[in-house]
C-alpha cells in the first residue's frame, strides 16, 4: 500500500512509462538479483535506456535495481534480423513516422562495407548454416568475408537506424550495389521517408555504382522514381584522400591567387621540414604532430584524426608564421 500511495502522489509529475519503471523498482528493491521479476513493459523500457546510453545504464544499475544486461539481451535474441532489408525495422519506422513532421522525415541513406573474418556456424534456432554470401533473397556457396550495411539518418532531427545488411565475398560489385541501392531507396520511400542524399566513401565500386545510377561530377544526382537524390562522398574520406594525394603530388597555384608574379607550389616537404625543425624546440608550434602524421603507414593511413590534424588551421597558421620569419617558404599550403 505504501508503494501505491507513493506512486499516486508523484503520478501527476511523471508520465506512464516513468510510473511503470518506478513501480518495478519498488517491487524488486528488496529482492535478491536472481529473485527479481520484470514484466515485458519493464524490460522494454530498460532496453530503451540501455540503447540510449550503455554507460549511464551501468551507472544506474549501481543505484537502482534494474534488469541485467543478460536479461535484456535475451529479448533481442528472440528477434531474428535476417540479411537484406529488415521488415521488423521498417515496421517500427513506419510507426515512429506517424508522429514525425515532413521536415523530420528528411534523411540520408548511408552505406559502407567492412572486412569480416571467414567463419561458418550452424544456427540451431533457424536450422541453417550461416557464414555464406547472403543477399537477403538469395544465398551462394561462397564463404563471405565482407559485410555491407545500410543506415538512414535524420537531417533535421537527430535519429539514425540501420535498415539492411548483406554478407558478400570480396568487395561488392558495382552492379550488385546498384541493385541494393534501388531496393533501399524504394523501401525507404514506401515507408514514408524522404531520402534526399546518399553518403558513401570513394571506393572504386561505390564510384562506379553511382555513375551507373546517373551521378556524375557535373551533376551528382540520382534520379530514382522521378526524385533527385544527391550523391555525397563521405567528408572524412575526402579529407584522407586529399592528404594522400598531397603526399604524392605538389599543388601549384596561379600567381593571381597568391598575389605573386610567379606560380607558387605547395609541397608536403614544406610541412615535413618545419616539423623536423619544430620537434627539437622546447615549446613547440605543432605539439600534436608526430611521425605518424607525416609518414602514415598501415592503420595510421586510415585514421581520419591524423589527416584532420595535419591539414588543420592550426598547422596552416603555424606554417604561415614560420614562413613570415623566413624559416621555410611554405605559405602556399595555407590556401589548401
Amino acid at each position: 500500500m505504501k508503494v501505491d500511495t507513493l506512486t499516486e502522489d508523484i503520478s501527476t509529475s511523471l508520465n506512464a512509462e516513468g510510473i511503470r519503471l518506478l513501480k518495478g523498482i519498488f517491487r524488486n528493491s528488496k529482492c535478491m538479483p536472481k529473485g527479481r521479476r520484470w514484466n515485458f513493459e519493464d524490460k522494454m523500457l530498460a532496453l530503451s535506456l540501455l540503447k540510449r546510453s550503455p554507460k549511464s545504464y551501468s551507472f544506474l544499475q549501481l543505484l537502482l535495481p534494474l534488469p541485467s544486461r543478460h536479461t535484456l539481451q535475451s529479448i533481442l535474441s528472440t528477434v531474428h534480423f535476417a540479411a537484406g532489408i529488415s521488415a521488423h525495422v521498417f515496421g517500427a519506422l513506419q510507426h515512429s513516422l506517424q508522429k514525425m513532421s515532413d521536415r523530420d522525415r528528411c534523411c540520408c541513406l548511408l552505406f559502407d562495407e567492412i572486412s569480416i573474418g571467414e567463419n561458418v556456424r550452424f544456427n540451431q534456432k533457424l536450422d541453417c548454416v550461416e557464414g555464406f554470401e547472403d543477399y537477403g533473397t538469395e544465398r551462394t556457396c561462397r564463404i563471405a568475408n565482407h559485410a555491407l550495411l545500410f543506415m538512414v539518418r535524420g537531417l533535421h532531427r537527430k535519429w539514425k537506424q540501420p535498415v539492411a545488411y548483406y554478407f558478400i565475398r570480396g568487395s561488392t560489385k558495382a552492379d550488385l550495389l546498384v541493385r541494393f541501392l534501388n531496393e533501399g531507396l524504394g523501401t525507404c520511400q514506401n515507408a514514408g521517408l524522404q531520402v534526399v542524399a546518399t553518403v558513401c566513401d570513394m571506393g572504386a565500386n561505390n564510384v562506379k555504382a553511382l555513375k551507373l545510377l546517373g551521378a556524375i561530377r557535373r551533376k551528382p544526382f540520382l534520379n530514382f522514381q522521378n526524385r533527385e537524390t544527391v550523391a555525397v562522398y563521405d567528408p572524412p574520406h575526402l579529407l584522407k584522400c586529399t592528404r594522400n594525394l598531397f603526399l604524392k603530388y605538389d599543388v601549384q597555384f596561379q600567381p593571381e591567387l597568391m598575389h605573386n608574379q610567379l606560380p607558387v607550389t605547395a609541397k608536403w616537404e614544406h610541412i615535413l621540414n618545419v616539423y623536423r625543425w619544430d620537434k627539437n624546440n622546447i615549446v613547440r608550434l605543432f605539439n600534436k604532430l608526430n611521425d605518424a602524421h607525416l609518414a602514415p603507414v598501415a592503420h595510421d593511413a586510415m585514421k581520419v584524426s591524423l589527416a584532420a590534424q595535419v591539414m588543420s588551421h592550426t598547422v596552416g597558421a603555424g606554417l604561415n608564421g614560420v614562413a613570415s620569419h623566413g624559416k621555410e617558404h611554405c605559405s602556399a599550403f595555407i590556401v589548401l
